[in-house]
């Protein structure tokens, strides 16, 4: 098994895009372990949209769409 990571800063600069088409090329299994900002639906959902079968929950779900340590810290949640 091979890990892939896609990262970059900021937001809706195509890292979402970039790995469902990544996912979908590879017949890889897409995860985000750690989604923060839930109004406008996850990264899950858009990645299944895209055609991305494979996709695994995140681990953490937080609602604010913030840096994961300071969405977590507002909902009350450790990350571990």
């Amino acid at each position: 098994m091979r890990t892939i990571v896609v990262t970059g800063t900021g937001t809706g600069i195509g890292k979402t895009v970039f790995a469902a088409g990544l996912a979908a090329a590879l017949d890889a299994t897409y995860w985000k372990p750690i989604q923060s900002g839930l109004a406008d639906g996850s990264d899950s959902d858009a990645i299944r949209a895209l055609g991305v079968t494979r996709v695994l929950p995140e681990a953490y779900r937080l609602t604010e769409p913030l840096s994961p340590h300071r969405a977590a810290e507002l909902d009350g949640i450790t990350i571990d």
